[in-house]
């Protein structure tokens, strides 16, 4: 299935805003691995950072297989994913949190099980966590949000919300001309249009990385959480009245 001749195997998307004390060791990261993967591609897409963030990317990547995009105002990591996968030709496509979340170690295990599914997803319940990274609070606000969108959308994850996600060509292709959220209830809609499609999904364990902190307040993962709802009910809305244009 793979072919290495007209396009590169895969391109990994890194979404960012505002990342600018992470942006330097994002590129490092990113190029270092690239180092020893030749058939990996990578675009870091600066979701209309005002920080300078988007200046010290620009500097800081110097490898020919990565790629920078930057989108002129701050429009939500749905939209900045779409407009990346637009741009991209490449057998296999992901993306991964640009505050490194994850490690980049997941992208072989990613691509592997690609060999089996058309979309496979991270799932942060599968593995084991560190200590400390989340609250209380955000472990059972996050749990009764994963439900809900289940509940709504009519889909059954443990983990909807992980910021790492891999697919075919045809299957972007499939999601992606129909997506439409552009916050963070867009990877749950993700997982209702391939249940829609007919594609098939894998799960994999994900990781958080040991130092990596969560920066959303509590009254700003509630509000997230409340527009989230919404956009739910919205793509609801969409599927009953002929928005996706599954036909």
């Amino acid at each position: 299935m793979l072919r290495t001749q007209t396009h590169p195997v895969a391109t990994v998307v890194f979404p960012v805003h505002n990342e600018k004390e992470a942006a330097v060791r994002l590129c490092h990261a990113i190029q270092e691995f690239l180092n020893k993967t030749p058939t990996v591609f990578a675009m870091i897409v600066d979701d209309g950072s005002d920080d300078g963030s988007h200046e010290i990317i620009s500097q800081a990547v110097v490898h020919s297989r990565v790629s920078v995009l930057r989108l002129p105002r701050n429009q939500g990591k749905g939209r900045a994913i779409r407009s990346a996968f637009e741009k991209i030709e490449a057998d296999m496509m992901m993306f991964m949190d640009g505050d490194l979340a994850y490690s980049l170690d997941h992208i072989p295990r990613m691509l592997e099980s690609l060999e089996k599914y058309d979309v496979v997803i991270g799932s942060r319940s599968m593995a084991p966590q560190p200590q400390g990274g989340l609250t209380v609070r955000r472990a059972i606000l996050g749990w009764g949000f994963n439900r809900l969108a289940c509940g709504i959308l009519g889909i059954d994850y443990p983990d909807t919300q992980a910021g790492l996600k891999g697919f075919r060509r045809e299957a972007a292709r499939k999601i992606f001309t129909r997506q439409r959220l552009n916050g963070f209830a867009f990877d749950a809609e993700i997982l209702f249009l391939s249940k829609e499609l007919g594609l098939q999904v894998g799960q994999l364990p994900a990781q958080v990385s040991a130092d990596h902190t969560y920066k959303n307040s509590q009254l700003k993962l509630i509000w997230d959480s409340l527009r989230c709802l919404k956009d739910f009910f919205r793509v609801r809305w969409w599927a009953a009245t002929g928005g996706y244009r599954f036909s």
